[in-house]
């Protein structure tokens, strides 16, 4: 039945090269999640930025830090859906990047560059991200 409902994919079919380039899985997100938000916690300290720059930090590193928790597992208790965590992980990388514009805006260079390349980061991870959820074996 599936020949009927999935269409076929040969190698110049463009879904097929979207699938390919979805590497990361959920579990390995969650994993760089939480690297990158206590980085964004500690590096604002670690590189002497201004209270601004270490507060927001802060604030973004925790929000970080909890996403990644609650995408460990699938369906238990504590988690959120795969597709929320798509979004969330879509919305973390634009904001990201308009707060470093933001610092770059108020002329806080190092702030800029924290932020907007934690961004850029966030967003390249959300782009390869398999957001689907495995089924046992």
């Amino acid at each position: 039945m599936t020949h009927v409902t999935h269409p076929r994919l040969t190698g110049r079919n463009l879904e097929c090269l979207m699938t390919i380039a979805r590497l990361i899985s959920p579990s390995l997100r969650s994993g760089l999640l939480m690297t990158a938000g206590t980085a964004l916690i500690g590096v604002p300290f670690a590189i002497g930025l201004d209270a601004a720059a270490i507060v927001t930090g802060l604030a973004i590193g925790v929000v970080i830090v909890a996403l990644a928790l609650a995408g460990t597992a699938t369906g238990e208790r504590g988690t959120i859906p795969v597709s929320a965590q798509a979004v969330y992980d879509r919305g973390i990388a634009i904001g990201l990047l308009a707060v470093g514009a933001l610092f770059a805006f108020a002329g806080d260079l190092g702030g800029a560059l924290l932020f907007a390349t934690a961004g850029l980061a966030a967003l390249i991870i959300a782009s390869i991200t398999r957001y689907s959820a495995s089924t046992a074996a």
